[in-house]
């Protein structure tokens, strides 16, 4: 969803903040001799050219000059900052907060560098403060957007998306990481109507919804059936049961029950995915064939597991913007969805590459080589993604596997502990944890996941089909292709009783 901060702003800003020291700062015209304007001079035909090489060259031999100067330590941060030196750039920045905490553009940048080195707690505290100082700025809102993204607060970072598209409302990326946010608050009013009513009429509607929209009308009729079911006070599906091969199933609810938590969750649902679409739908009004719009088309193909599709959709906005986080891991996930296995891998490794500090780009990289039996590259890559912000939970159900597959028990059962801490409804991962502890000798651990394992099992067999629909929204930390591992994992895996 992120991109780095355009080379256009920093001649803009860095120009004007070095202006105020050449013409409005006494002390400076004071001390200013032929060697520190010819040092000015090469700074700004540097940035203008964008050598930001030697852009830091020059501003280092002024702060060296001018020790203590709030705004030649903001201009060298920036200029660290567009070098792609985020460490050095936010170390620079924060002394020029220090020495004048009012200062914008240090908050600014000391955020995005932390944005851009994964640390999206350190980046919130500074793009909130640069927000404080200047509001008008819709780039620190947009960021301070991304950054409460990454935190999963998704509520607070689409209000930060819906203040940068009334100040640039022709901002292709910010409507779509706009939509990008609904589309999340959707998946967790989703999980919030799966927990709140599991079996409940709504929930198999909407599952019927999706299984629509991905033009699937036969497993469509047959949800809305047991929604109607369910409740049959849902006369609006009565028309879609009944048509040409529907059947409506004889009443299991009372017409009186109290069901206003599942309808407040269903149309919450509804909102979300409506707004959503408007955001995606103003992307493509902007420009239909930038890199945001077909990577749009690609997600909506993905979503519907049409990923022949989305693989050249996918391509275009590679085409078009190379760098694109998060695309390359897009690709991969088509790629490998198709049997593609090899030229999967070869994207997840240029995902790393341009997303350097996502746990989530070593996780799914790790999941291929998984697949392709290569533990040992597998557990460095997995290795590598806790060592990151936030590792997807499904880190440790992987990490577990791989483990198992090298006998090393112990190891498995306190991955899988820690795994079941967080998704403890996880039928798979039972039956591998009961494995683990039968290979480790523990006969009476075995027979506790045993039984909890056919608990979860037995749950999700009564209403599979409604989880098989909301499969990708389960979870938002599950790794693409988590679903085809954990059937292999109960069909291939050696019978534990």
């Amino acid at each position: 969803m992120k991109y780095f901060v355009s080379h256009c702003y920093a001649l803009l800003l860095v120009p004007a903040l070095f202006h105020s020291l050449s013409g409005g700062t006494a002390a400076f015209a004071q001390e200013a001799d032929e060697q520190l304007a010819a040092h000015q001079q090469r700074a700004r035909a540097a940035e203008e050219r964008q050598d930001f090489a030697a852009a830091v060259r020059e501003y280092r031999a002024l702060a060296d000059a001018l020790p203590n100067n709030a705004e030649l330590e903001s201009n060298l941060g920036v200029a660290l900052y567009f070098n792609h030196e985020f460490k050095r750039a936010a170390d620079t920045l924060r002394r020029a907060e220090t020495l004048k905490p009012a200062l914008y553009a240090p908050h600014l940048f000391a955020g995005l560098a932390m944005a851009q080195l994964g640390e999206p707690d350190a980046a919130v505290v500074e793009l909130q403060k640069a927000v404080s100082i200047n509001s008008a700025d819709p780039l620190a809102h947009t960021w301070l957007g991304y950054e409460y993204t990454a935190q999963s607060r998704f509520e607070r970072a689409a209000e930060q998306m819906q203040i940068a598209v009334q100040q640039k409302p022709e901002d292709q990326d910010v409507w779509f990481a706009l939509g990008r946010c609904y589309l999340e608050l959707g998946k967790q009013a989703t999980i919030e109507l799966l927990h709140a009513a599991p079996d409940g009429g709504r929930t198999w509607q909407l599952a019927g919804e999706q299984y629509e929209a991905q033009g699937n009308k036969g497993k469509a009729v047959k949800l809305y059936s047991g929604a109607l079911e369910r409740r049959p006070d849902l006369t609006e599906l009565g028309e879609k049961v009944h048509a040409p091969g529907g059947t409506a199933a004889a009443a299991k609810a009372s017409r009186d029950a109290n069901h206003d938590e599942e309808d407040r969750l269903y149309r919450l649902v509804h909102s979300y995915q409506a707004k959503a679409k408007e955001a995606f739908e103003r992307v493509a009004r902007i420009d239909a064939d930038s890199y945001r719009a077909h990577q749009v088309l690609g997600d909506s193909y993905a979503a519907a597991d049409r990923f022949d599709d989305a693989i050249p959709e996918y391509r275009m906005v590679l085409e078009r913007k190379p760098d694109l986080p998060g695309i390359h891991g897009a690709l991969c996930n088509a790629l490998s969805r198709t049997g593609r296995i090899r030229e999967a891998i070869k994207e997840c490794d240029a995902e790393i590459a341009v997303s350097p500090y996502s746990a989530g780009a070593y996780a799914q990289d790790a999941r291929l080589h998984v697949l392709e039996d290569d533990h040992a590259q597998a557990a460095t890559l997995l290795q590598k993604a806790l060592t990151l912000d936030r590792p997807p939970i499904a880190v440790y159900k992987l990490q577990a596997r791989i483990e198992v597959a090298q006998k090393r028990y112990p190891a498995a059962i306190k991955s899988l502990t820690h795994y079941l801490a967080g998704e403890p409804k996880d039928a798979s991962a039972w039956f591998l944890l009961a494995r683990a502890y039968k290979a480790a000798g523990n006969s009476t651990k075995m027979a506790e996941a045993i039984e909890t394992y056919k608990k979860t099992s037995d749950a999700a067999k009564g209403s599979g089909e409604v989880q098989r629909a909301f499969h990708t929204q389960r979870d938002g930390d599950a790794l693409p292709g988590e679903a085809e591992m954990n059937g292999a994992s109960e069909s291939s895996g050696s019978h534990t009783q």
